[in-house]
């Protein structure tokens, strides 16, 4: 009984060990909250797009490449009115007290 249930949790910890060494697991990985270490990083991305912009050098990029960046900045401009519909309360205005 014991032999058996160590072989099961060396299975489980090494189905877990691959599940943590996924692509996917990678990916999500860069999903979470930034700590302050990632700020200087943050920052010279943003310098770089803009550098990219003002040479216009997103002109050379593969179509692909700038969809898929297309769809990102499509997707955080939707979370961000997500958001402003939660903060507000309801779809449209704000409620202005005496009005």
């Amino acid at each position: 009984m014991a032999a058996q249930l160590r072989t099961t949790l060396g299975r489980v910890q090494g189905g877990l060990v691959t599940v943590l060494r996924s692509p996917t697991t990678q990916a999500l990985k860069s999903e979470v909250v930034p700590k302050l270490g990632d700020i200087p990083s943050a920052v010279g991305s943003v310098v770089k797009a803009y550098e990219i912009i003002a040479t216009k050098r997103f002109l050379a990029l593969p179509v692909r490449q700038v969809a898929r960046k297309a769809v990102t900045s499509l997707e955080v401009l939707c979370w961000f009115f997500v958001g402003e519909i939660i903060g507000r309360g309801s779809i449209i205005g704000y409620k202005v007290k005496g009005a």
